[in-house]
């Protein structure tokens, strides 16, 4: 009867994952009157980049809970590549390390914008990494003193439930029940926030990003 009794116990101590698909929805890219084409030049140094990025890469859906959930998330990995950060948009925990890998043929500079005590530039040579932790939660702009159109994001966030989207702008994520806020991160800014609650059974979720969402990035 004991061990009857405690295993009863575990069970309803138990919180049991449920799986959550989804998708984003972006609305259409803003069209730049100004340019129709653009030059491509290949100096054999630089690997060539994607003509035209898929904004869906930039894409981070995040589950908050309002309770407290164990979990972890691992550091990431950001490679520089044909003068681009690879992913752009970067996702740690508190207290998670970003490595910074250059795969280009050329030393970057790398710091983070407005928090240069944090991340201070420092030169990577070509071939080598540079790991930086960071220990709270926030979005950190970073950029390369050598190419200053080099720049892309951290996120630091304080939950380890969040998805990227693939090329269908689809994602899915195993929770475990209970109440979260759904929050969806584009453009360096969080562009949806709304509740959200894990039930024992699949669930199907579409979010809409607005229309503002999709102007110049800050």
């Amino acid at each position: 009867m004991v061990r009857v009794g405690l295993i009863a116990m575990l069970l309803c101590s138990t919180a049991y994952a449920t799986t959550v698909r989804g998708t984003v929805t972006l609305p259409p890219e803003p069209r730049s009157p100004d340019h129709d084409a653009h030059w491509r030049v290949e100096n054999g140094m630089i690997a060539i980049g994607p003509r035209v990025p898929d904004p869906r890469v930039e894409v981070i859906v995040a589950f908050e809970a309002v309770g407290d959930h164990d979990g972890k998330m691992p550091n990431a990995t950001v490679s520089l590549h044909g003068l681009h950060l690879d992913p752009r948009v970067a996702v740690v925990p508190v207290g998670g390390t970003v490595e910074f890998k250059n795969d280009d043929r050329v030393p970057h500079t790398l710091y983070v914008e407005h928090a240069t005590s944090l991340m201070k530039p420092e030169p990577t040579p070509a071939g080598q990494t540079r790991a930086q932790r960071f220990f709270a939660t926030g979005e950190y702009r970073v950029r390369d003193e050598e190419y200053p159109h080099v720049e892309g994001v951290v996120l630091v966030l304080k939950t380890p439930y969040y998805a990227r989207l693939d090329d269908k702008g689809q994602f899915k994520i195993e929770l475990p029940e209970g109440k979260y806020t759904l929050r969806v991160f584009f453009r360096d800014r969080w562009v949806v926030t709304e509740p959200f609650e894990a039930v024992p059974r699949a669930t199907e979720v579409t979010v809409q990003v607005p229309a503002g969402a999709m102007g110049a990035k800050p």
